[in-house]
């Protein structure tokens, strides 16, 4: 499901084996809202929404207001949302979906089943059942599995992204810390690095242990050149 505007700048870890349930610690509810910067300029507004709902399960929603250039950018104010459980053994998506924020006409929605290790449902006009394994993450839900991990003393690890083309896999790197200034004052974070083989393009994500390892600012390169830049401008937690 790549070129979802910025979630994919989010894609980060899938880890699983989170000991006992009695250690876990739980995710905690939050809102954020995040500046697109690109070439200097503000690009747009990405804002996430995190909520557990009455059964248990988990709902992550990301919304974006592309401005000037980046409206003409397909998919780029797409709303995406994805369902998923979270447990002891990690995070595992139920549901993902994305649709116009205008008519709620559906882009993609696919369903993850692993009792049958099947993904299925329709991007873009075409027809997914492809076979999944453990550890494998929706655009959004991995961004929840990087949070619950880190939150409980993992290290990124086991990553793959599930993709209307097929499944691809990451290596993340920790590559160190850094006091960052933001709009609600300078927060402490961890740096990591992902990577795709024989890809030119890598991602950075500084993440902030006092606001349970939410992104504080994502980069992108390309053959060493920043293309996008996303800044945390206010966050809400449950």
């Amino acid at each position: 499901m790549k070129n979802y505007a910025t979630a994919l700048l989010f894609a980060c870890t899938a880890a699983t084996g989170l000991a006992t349930a009695a250690e876990v610690i739980p995710l905690a509810p939050f809102e954020s809202s995040y500046a697109i910067i690109w070439h200097g300029f503000t690009a747009g507004i990405s804002s996430f929404a995190l909520r557990q709902d009455p059964s248990g399960q988990w709902i992550y929603v990301s919304r974006n207001e592309p401005r000037g250039l980046f409206r003409l950018v397909p998919k780029a104010s797409l709303t995406l949302t994805s369902r998923m459980s979270v447990d002891a053994e990690g995070v595992r998506p139920l549901e993902f979906t994305a649709a116009d924020p205008d008519d709620g006409q559906l882009q993609a929605q696919v369903r993850f089943d692993w009792s049958a290790l099947r993904a299925s449902g329709v991007v873009e006009g075409k027809t997914i059942d492809m076979a999944l394994h453990a550890g494998v993450q929706d655009d959004l839900s991995i961004q929840v599995a990087m949070m619950h991990a880190l939150a409980n003393g993992q290290m990124p690890a086991g990553i793959s992204l599930f993709d209307k083309n097929g499944i691809r896999d990451y290596e993340y790197t920790r590559v160190g810390a850094e006091t960052l200034q933001t709009p609600i004052g300078p927060l402490q974070t961890v740096i990591y690095r992902s990577h795709k083989a024989n890809s030119p393009r890598s991602n950075r994500y500084w993440c902030a242990p006092e606001l349970g390892y939410v992104p504080v600012q994502v980069e992108q390169q390309n053959n060493g050149k920043v293309e996008f830049v996303i800044r945390l401008q206010s966050i809400h937690r449950n």
